[in-house]
């Protein structure tokens, strides 16, 4: 069931499972908002977005490692997307990156609508104190996509 996020009570885990900068996540939770997912009293799911003038951007997705699979982060984004959708003034898009080589993630972006508008070489490397490795291969490129709203 999908609940306001709480900003006193962050699921820390989740979001540093999608994105290990602290001070980055800090930044965009405390600019942001977002939701969560709960099941039995435990936070399985996290999504998180910023408002800019001229468009939404979904900061950080995560779903528990235990419950991946089951349609809980298509679940975080059509709620999203339904949610911005009703809040849009001046903003004609959602924007939302990920790494070049997160396909489920990707794959899952496509399956929702958004199209890869542009790639950022060596982001990850540039922008992380620590590489990041995904399924052992170093994490580099971050692949930005977009929806008209």
């Amino acid at each position: 069931m999908f609940e306001q996020l709480n900003k006193n009570d962050l699921p820390w885990a989740l979001l540093l499972e999608a994105d290990p900068d602290k001070d980055k996540v800090m930044a965009y939770v405390t600019n942001g908002d977002g939701f969560i997912w709960k099941e039995q009293d435990e936070v399985i799911g996290v999504l998180v977005y910023e408002i800019r003038d001229t468009e939404f951007e979904i900061m950080n997705v995560s779903v528990a490692d235990a419950h991946q699979g089951k349609g809980i982060g298509g679940k975080l984004l059509d709620h999203a997307i339904e949610r911005l959708s009703k809040e849009s003034g001046q903003q004609t898009k959602i924007l939302i990156r990920t790494g070049s080589i997160t396909n489920p993630a990707l794959h899952l972006y496509q399956k929702k609508g958004f199209e890869e508008v542009s790639r950022e070489k060596d982001y990850f490397i540039n922008n992380y104190p620590e590489p990041i490795y995904e399924e052992g291969i170093l994490l580099r490129d971050q692949v930005t996509l977009a929806k008209k709203l």
